[in-house]
């Protein structure tokens, strides 16, 4: 038999649930495999992180010249002249002393020759820098407007760089002038939350936004990190590091540069990103801070990011194997727990790991975003699969259970050991119990004189009168043998009155069997009926016992042997009970008198033998 054959039907279940959830998170970790619900759920998370972890520190390294709904008014609408722009940048510059400019603007069209003439002379003189956006859906036929231009130089590990089919450039062709592209990408829900460092087209590698000003302002000269070692996914995606809201970076409107009343602390030696918030402009991006960010605060918090990661010597990268690693080990430890019916407990550690892992998501940024929702998966399955499955099962065990062993013992009873000690309760164990044997005197003469019809039916109405006594003291039915009854006390919940218990039921059996003959019921057939009872304690295996084919629950050990032999004794010493010493010590509510030394079948060294006191004898007769 095959190792797989000899697991239960429900371990097969677990293995099954164990490897279907280690291939499904092998996948979702390797990005094999991403469904929808699942990149959603990574996106809450991530959100919810990023929202609770945005810092109100302002950064004095940066500006924003906001193309306002005011500017717009004084100046003019959208477009503006080239010379207004070129008068802008010249003002961040020569009034200012701004480190490096950048348009977050679209210039693919030519303007009047002087104001064209004017950016590209004051480009050629100082860092500014150009947008341009790519088309990364994939359509052969996307727009082509404008040129592009920034392309990178130095040679760079661009496998996993997305590929455009089309852009919107800008009016020059010039080389020589920086240009760094604003390509966003948003997630199936409309929201931005990565972009890519580098974009690809038709060959040529071309740095985001962000980069080139720093590239820029160092007059070609590549920032001390790569652009390489700026953390990806598997589809060149950078992570956009919303560590800021726009109420972090001092803005200034446009018309206050252009008049040159800005207040030279917000803008000298910063670097400096003109963009609009104007709502006409339509500049605007859902972002899990806000959904309604202006575009130029995506390039403000990405730059910001490079700066740091400058200033640190490298770029904080969340750990890709912090959530695989997490997931990995809960998937064994509830896999275990669930396969050693420590469902309970499984539950609670379920709880307790998620809410741990949800707390480090929102505290740190130690795991990778699109990670974020890893770990969640086997605890979803085990809870909302392997937990019902589970408890299905134990509710049909003990069911099954209860079927099984309502043959021995009063529900109410079985119930109590399941709720004490699970299904295991009848598993062989040694117990210190008192066992009961009771049998119909002249069962045999009986027989012999009544139909046998007659004799079922009475010998019924007989074993169902003895089994009330033993359910009434809690006792466990053993057996029945023919016209004898066995049965115990002391296991599977322990008594520490087991023996009073027995004596107990013996006097009630003797009661009850009073009342049967002077009650002239029609099924006795004028029979005069008398039972000889055994009792005795002492130590025994209790349990499902018998053969790989068929098991029934019994106890074993020499005190089941001497309480056969007192009943058979009893018969000899024509006494209705015979009670064995070591009951006679443990009973504390009946009293007892000896009856003297005999030698029982089958043992070699006499007992002593007890009887109960003719006092209470007489009282049960």
């Amino acid at each position: 038999m095959g190792a797989l054959e000899r697991l239960t039907k429900l371990d097969r279940v677990r293995l099954t649930i164990f490897a279907l959830i280690s291939l499904a998170a092998w996948l979702l970790a390797s990005g094999a495999w991403s469904p929808e619900p699942y990149r959603r759920l990574g996106f809450v998370l991530d959100d919810w992180r990023q929202s609770h972890m945005l810092t109100a520190t302002r950064d004095a390294r940066i500006a924003v010249v906001d193309i306002d709904e005011r500017s717009l008014d004084a100046i003019g609408p959208w477009p503006w002249p080239r010379a207004v722009l070129a008068q802008l940048a010249q003002n961040l510059f020569m009034q200012y002393h701004a480190h490096a400019v950048g348009l977050d603007i679209l210039l693919p069209e030519a303007g009047q020759p002087d104001g064209d003439r004017a950016l590209l002379a004051l480009a050629h003189s100082h860092p500014l820098v150009f947008a341009q956006a790519f088309d990364l859906s994939g359509d052969a036929q996307a727009a082509h407007t404008g040129h592009v231009g920034g392309a990178l130089a130095a040679a760079v590990d661009a496998s996993r760089a997305p590929v455009a089919y089309g852009f919107v450039g800008n009016f020059f062709t010039d080389l020589d002038v920086c240009v760094g592209h604003v390509t966003p990408r948003a997630d199936v829900d409309g929201v931005v939350r990565s972009i890519p460092p580098l974009v690809r087209y038709e060959g040529v590698d071309y740095p985001m936004f962000a980069w080139e000003m720093l590239h820029c302002r160092r007059a070609g000269q590549l920032p001390a990190l790569s652009i390489e070692a700026l953390p990806t996914d598997a589809h060149g995606l950078m992570r956009i590091p919303y560590h800021r809201a726009m109420q972090s970076f001092d803005v200034v409107p446009a018309l206050e540069v252009l008049a040159g009343n800005a207040p030279p602390t917000l803008l000298a030696d910063r670097d400096v990103l003109v963009g609009s918030s104007a709502v006409g402009l339509t500049d605007h991006i859902a972002s899990p801070i806000d959904p309604w960010l202006p575009a130029v605060i995506v390039h403000a918090e990405l730059l910001s990011h490079l700066l740091d990661g400058e200033a640190q010597g490298a770029f904080a990268t969340p750990s890709q194997w912090l959530p695989i690693v997490w997931t990995a080990c809960a998937i064994i430890v509830f896999a275990l727990l669930f396969r050693l019916q420590r469902a309970p407990i499984a539950l609670l550690a379920l709880i307790v790991t998620t809410s741990l892992w949800l707390a480090l998501v929102l505290c740190t940024r130690a795991a990778a975003a699109d990670l974020t929702a890893l770990p969640l998966v086997p605890a979803a399955v085990y809870m909302l699969i392997q937990a019902p499955i589970e408890w299905m099962s134990s509710q049909a065990a003990i069911r099954s259970f209860e079927r099984r062993f309502s043959r021995y013992l009063p529900p109410t009873v079985v119930r109590e050991i399941v709720r004490r000690h699970g299904l295991t309760a009848f598993k062989p164990e040694r117990h210190q119990i008192s066992v009961l044997f009771v049998d119909i005197e002249g069962f045999t003469r009986l027989a012999e004189q009544m139909l046998p019809e007659r004799l079922v039916a009475m010998t019924e109405v007989i074993l169902t009168r003895l089994t009330h006594c033993v359910y009434d003291t809690a006792g466990t039915l053993d057996k029945y043998i023919g016209d004898s009854l066995m049965a115990f006390w002391g296991a599977p919940l322990e008594q520490a009155d087991h023996a009073d218990r027995a004596l107990d039921c013996a006097r009630a059996m003797l009661r009850e069997l009073d009342a049967l003959n002077r009650g002239g019921d029609p099924l006795m057939d004028g029979q005069t009926i008398r039972m000889r009872i055994g009792v005795n304690s002492g130590s025994a295996v209790v349990g499902e016992l018998g053969s790989t084919s068929r098991q029934s629950y019994t106890a074993i050990g020499d005190a089941i042997n001497v309480a056969s032999r007192l009943q058979d004794y009893a018969k000899v010493a024509e006494t209705d009970l015979l009670v064995g010493q070591e009951t006679a010590r443990l009973v504390t509510r009946h009293a007892l008198r000896a009856f003297g030394y005999a030698t029982l079948r089958g043992r070699v060294a006499p007992e002593l033998l007890y009887v109960l006191d003719k006092v209470e004898s007489d009282a049960v007769h």
